[in-house]
């Protein structure tokens, strides 16, 4: 005679214990993947927010409008761009300082609000982290004084208005919702040149600083790179966020650049030529 198994069934009660612990554990890996995915973008430098993608509304936005560039700042009128002062900007130095495109966010009786229009290069708010005013920043002094003896000429640094002790600045949250309507409009390119010193991308597009503080302690807000603002801030001394310059400028200022394109027809250079051609 065979044996009857003697078993007995799982109670009910273990059986959802021993389910639910198993959900738990896989809840568990899911967020510990979750967290090594996003820790991985975080650098030495800054408490990096947590990444976004493209929202799908920007599709949804009108696209901006057709920017065209004029050969006088009194020609120009709000969303046009202006050449004024030269930037190293290709990435290759060997070539000489390229030309700087402004977009005229303002014009008001005889003065012009420009933005660069792209990013043309990166630095952090303040090399040390600390809750540091702006006027005391050294990305204010680097404006105010490298950025501006590299970029113009005297004639040129003349022509850019002095406001309240500042010739040049970055713009605030503010400022960049009064000018930019769409989020999409806010995201901006960097110079090769700001992507060689460090500029963080993502879609091609960079993030770049804002005048505002952040939340968090020792941040500043910027802009993000799908063209977001970015209230939250990241660590004044983060070394990846690039720097578009905004000023005020006099609309009869002219650039002093166009010779950088002129071939040289110096004196000594026509003898040259006509030397060489006689022989």
């Amino acid at each position: 005679m065979a044996k009857k198994n003697s078993a007995k069934p799982m109670p009910l009660a273990v059986a959802i214990l021993i389910a639910v612990g198993a959900l738990a554990l896989a809840a568990a890996f899911l967020i510990y993947l979750f967290d090594v995915n996003t820790q991985g973008e975080a650098t030495d430098q800054s408490d990096v927010s947590f990444e976004q993608s493209f929202a799908d509304e920007s599709s949804l936005e009108p696209p901006p409008e057709q920017v065209i560039v004029k050969e006088t700042m009194a020609d120009a009128a709000v969303g046009d761009a202006v050449v004024f002062g030269t930037y190293e900007q290709n990435g290759n130095g060997s070539d000489g300082a390229e030309k700087i495109e402004w977009i005229v966010l303002e014009k008001f009786d005889d003065k012009l609000l420009l933005i660069s229009r792209e990013c043309l290069d990166t630095k952090p708010i303040n090399e040390a982290r600390s809750d540091v005013e702006w006027k005391d920043s050294t990305l204010f002094a680097w404006l105010n004084g490298d950025f501006m003896q590299t970029a113009f000429s005297e004639s040129e640094m003349a022509s850019v208005i002095e406001n309240d002790g500042v010739k040049v600045t970055i713009p605030s949250a503010e400022e960049v919702g009064k000018y930019y309507e769409y989020d999409s409009w806010r995201a901006a390119d960097a110079t090769e040149f700001a992507v060689n010193n460090g500029a963080r991308l993502q879609n091609g597009k960079c993030w770049w600083w804002l005048l505002d503080k952040g939340e968090i302690a020792s941040s500043n807000s910027y802009v993000y790179f799908n063209g977001t603002i970015r209230t939250d801030g990241l660590s004044v001394d983060y070394k990846s966020v690039a720097v578009r310059p905004m000023m005020w400028v006099s609309s009869s200022a002219e650039t002093e650049t166009e010779h950088l394109s002129q071939p040289d027809v110096s004196e000594d250079a026509s003898e040259e030529v006509s030397e060489e051609a006689s022989e």
